[in-house]
């Protein structure tokens, strides 16, 4: 038996043109506007929320890298002399470690959440990948007579005489 298709990959794309939503004491012009100003606010507070949130994985990745070097050290360094303050020490940070690292997996569930419920629209749907021009370098040769009938090649014009 064959897979049905999934259509749940539409499911998520924002289109002006199907809205039938409209009150009809507003005209389909402004409604569009009104939803494009909309969507275009909603995907700044999104983008920047995402910026804020890298910021603080980075900030917290950091400190990370320096409790993990500080920990390290600490258990190289196991003498005999274990006091009660390098302990507490020691515990306060794994729990600092453990703390930074919950928060970072809750941020990172976060931007997971808002890449899986992203809105597809006209703006993001696509994306150039690459643009040139190319431009053709003889240009200023006529391939054709003043009449308009094509000129012969160089190697046919021999061939035909």
């Amino acid at each position: 038996m064959s897979k049905p298709f999934d259509y749940s990959k539409w499911d998520n794309i924002e289109l002006s043109d199907d809205e039938d939503d409209v009150h009809p004491n507003i005209d389909k012009e402004s409604w569009f506007r009104m939803k494009h100003r909309s969507r275009v606010e909603r995907e700044d507070r999104e983008e920047a929320d995402k910026k804020k949130i890298n910021d603080e994985m980075a900030k917290a990745n950091l400190r990370i890298k320096e409790i993990s070097k500080i920990l390290s050290k600490a258990s190289s360094n196991d003498d005999d002399s274990d006091s009660d303050d390098d302990l507490e020490d020691i515990e306060g940070l794994q729990a600092e470690l453990k703390a930074l690292q919950s928060a970072n997996n809750a941020n990172q569930a976060k931007l997971d959440h808002y890449e899986k419920n992203k809105k597809w629209n006209v703006d993001n749907l696509c994306h150039v990948v690459e643009e040139r021009t190319i431009v053709n370098q003889n240009v200023g040769e006529s391939k054709f007579s003043e009449s308009g009938f094509a000129l012969p090649k160089d190697g046919e014009a021999a061939a035909v005489v």
